[in-house]
C-alpha cells in the first residue's frame, strides 16, 4: 500500500470512531428506541425475582416488571401444533402492556394465557406448551392484537408461567416505566447498587436529552 493510501486508511479509521462517539453521546446508537407499551426503559441480562423486586421498589419506578420472549416453544391444542413457537410474557401493570385486549380479559394465574389473533389459537382453548423438558397446560382467556415488538409471539404467559417453560432461569428481559423521565438518570445509578452493575440498557427515544 502506498503512503498515501496507507494515511487515507488512518485518517477513515479515525473518522470512523469519533463518528461512532458522537453518534453514542447524543443518542444515534441502540441506546435509544421505540420501546412498546409505556415503557421508559429495557434492562437486558439476568435478573433474579429478589433483583425485580428490589428495582420495583426504587422511588423513581412507578412500574417494573419481566418481559421477554421465549423461542422454540411447543404448542399443542385441537386442531393446532406448533414446533418452534415464539411466547412472551403477559405484564400485570397496565401501563407496561403493549398488546391491546380483543376479546375476554387478562390472565390471573399461571395456568391462564393470552392468544395473539390470527395466530391459530382462541378463546377457550386448552394448550399444552413445551421446551426443552419443560411443560404446563393453560386456558386461554382473551385473545390480544399482535403485540409490538413481538409480531411473531402466539401467545403470551405471565411471567411464573414463563419461568417454568424456562426451566426456572432468571428473566433476561426487564421493563421499567418511570414516575418522571427526568429521574432517568437518577434510576440508572439506583438500579447499578441494586445489581451490582451496569445491566445492558435501552432508553424509549423519549428520554432524549433526560439521561
Amino acid at each position: 500500500m502506498s503512503r498515501r493510501g496507507f494515511t487515507g486508511a488512518i485518517g477513515f479509521a479515525v473518522a470512523a470512531v469519533a463518528a461512532f462517539v458522537v453518534l453514542d453521546h447524543f443518542g444515534g446508537s441502540e441506546r435509544f428506541a421505540d420501546l412498546p407499551g409505556g415503557a421508559d426503559v429495557r434492562l437486558v441480562g439476568r435478573f433474579t425475582p429478589e433483583q425485580i423486586e428490589r428495582l420495583s421498589a426504587l422511588p423513581q419506578a412507578a412500574a417494573v416488571e419481566c418481559d421477554q420472549a421465549l423461542y422454540g416453544v411447543g404448542v399443542a391444542t385441537v386442531g393446532v401444533t406448533l414446533a418452534h413457537a415464539t411466547v412472551a410474557t403477559a405484564v400485570r401493570s397496565p401501563a407496561l402492556r403493549s398488546a391491546a385486549l380483543l376479546e375476554g380479559r387478562a390472565p390471573d394465574k399461571d395456568a391462564e394465557l393470552l392468544a395473539v389473533d390470527g395466530r391459530g389459537l382462541r378463546l377457550g382453548d386448552h394448550v399444552a406448551l413445551t421446551r426443552g423438558g419443560h411443560g404446563l397446560v393453560g386456558a386461554v382467556v382473551g385473545v390480544v392484537a399482535k403485540p409490538p415488538g413481538r409480531p411473531d409471539a402466539v401467545a403470551l404467559l405471565p411471567a411464573g408461567a414463563i419461568a417454568r417453560l424456562d426451566g426456572g432461569a432468571p428473566c433476561g428481559e426487564v421493563a421499567v416505566q418511570l414516575r418522571k423521565r427526568s429521574e432517568a438518570t437518577a434510576f440508572q445509578r439506583a438500579a447499578k447498587d441494586v445489581l451490582g452493575g451496569d445491566p445492558a440498557v435501552t432508553y424509549d427515544k423519549s428520554l432524549r436529552g433526560h439521561v
